[in-house]
């Protein structure tokens, strides 16, 4: 009789240990699955946010550049329409789908569209910017530096063996991956700005190799260069001055028309928005100047 009490106190105190047990496990359990809901819950909230700051970015960012001229306003129509319509789209998403992966994942590929959507319209921005009339017209209401300098051009060059150059145009590059330059009027974008000129001919000046100077000033005043790779100083004909050269390059002159190029690069510095200066000396006498605007980007 003893013996089945102790049996039957055994048996109920193992039945209360495995309830324990199996209280213990669904209650690890069930703060697995809250936390892991917390956890989901967590990243649908931050990819909701990411989605918002991007959508407010993008309208940002391309509506900088409203009121330029009427075909990229009617681009940023365009892209603004395709914005309205993917965030239609997103707010659809977001009542119909229940299932919180499907709906982050859903999130995150419209976030990449986004994205996508705003480099496409800023690379066409970019490409209207280039061939556009209203960069012709922000270098028209420059004209008046490029006079100043045309001036004293004029009473430079009057030693008749004093070689003059024409017909410069300057561009500006960006880098692709591929090592490859596209032309750019973005700032931020642009990595090298080129001139292209002609040095006239002059039979009076004494054949043999002239030294270019090219001289590309910020628009802040300051001369591009470093002297790491290759800029210097050079004495300005007929007086003591020491004026900075951004790069140089030489020829072997006789006497007539020559085409040269020459070009400013920078790896490491962004360059700045506004109006460069460009100027070409030979021999240390000035001998063609011009003026290139980098527009205001920030992407």
């Amino acid at each position: 009789m003893e013996n089945t009490k102790s049996s039957a106190k055994k048996g109920i105190l193992i039945l209360l240990i495995l309830s324990l047990a199996g209280n213990v496990v669904q209650w690890i359990s069930s703060s697995s699955k809250v936390q892991g809901l917390e956890n989901k819950n967590e990243e649908l909230v931050a990819a909701r946010i990411d989605i918002e700051k991007e959508l407010d970015a993008t309208r940002d960012e391309l509506n900088k550049f409203k009121g330029d001229n009427a075909r990229i306003d009617s681009l940023l129509l365009e892209a603004n329409n395709k914005i309205d319509e993917q965030q239609a789209r997103i707010e659809a998403i977001s009542k119909k789908e229940k299932n919180t992966d499907a709906l982050n994942s859903k999130l995150k590929a419209e976030l990449d569209e986004l994205k996508k959507l705003r480099n496409q319209y800023l690379e066409k921005i970019d490409e209207l910017l280039v061939e556009n009339a209203q960069l012709k017209k922000d270098r028209e209401e420059l004209t008046s530096t490029v006079e100043t300098i045309s001036k004293n051009l004029e009473n430079t060059v009057n030693v008749a063996s004093v070689l003059r150059s024409e017909y410069v145009k300057v561009n500006s590059y960006k880098r692709k991956g591929n090592n490859k330059y596209t032309e750019t009027a973005m700032a931020k974008r642009t990595n090298k700005l080129e001139a292209c000129f002609t040095v006239l001919d002059n039979k009076i000046a004494k054949p043999g190799e002239k030294t270019i100077y090219l001289r590309v000033v910020e628009p802040g005043g300051k001369t591009m260069g470093s002297r790491a790779e290759g800029s210097n100083t050079f004495t300005k004909a007929g007086s003591n001055e020491e004026v900075m050269f951004t790069t140089s390059s030489r020829i072997d002159y006789d006497g007539s028309k020559q085409d040269v190029c020459m070009a400013w690069e920078e790896n490491e510095r962004i360059f700045s928005p506004g109006t460069y200066l460009i100027e070409i000396y030979i021999d240390g006498n000035l001998s063609v100047a011009a003026s290139h605007v980098l527009k205001l980007a920030d992407f």
